[in-house]
């Protein structure tokens, strides 16, 4: 005997609105709490993707190893 099993449902989304049912200061409101978390989802991406505060030393590092090699060969030569 075979025991039946449920299938589940798929569950509702619950992003975004649906105006159904909703005066114009309720959908607006919806609007404006949307932007709100657009705005803050974009800046948290934002400070992820930020370049890194050491990049800048990248160059100043690559010229202190350039003056090394240089002052190694001069040396090296006399």
């Amino acid at each position: 005997m075979t025991v039946p099993v449920p299938i589940p449902r798929k569950p509702q989304a619950t992003y975004g609105w649906s105006a159904d049912g909703k005066s114009a200061a309720e959908i607006s409101s919806d609007i404006r709490q949307t932007r709100y978390r657009l705005d803050a989802d974009v800046q948290a991406l934002r400070a992820k993707f930020a370049p890194r505060r050491l990049l800048p030393l990248a160059p100043i590092a690559a010229g202190l190893a350039a003056v090394a090699f240089l002052i190694r060969r001069i040396r090296r030569r006399r």
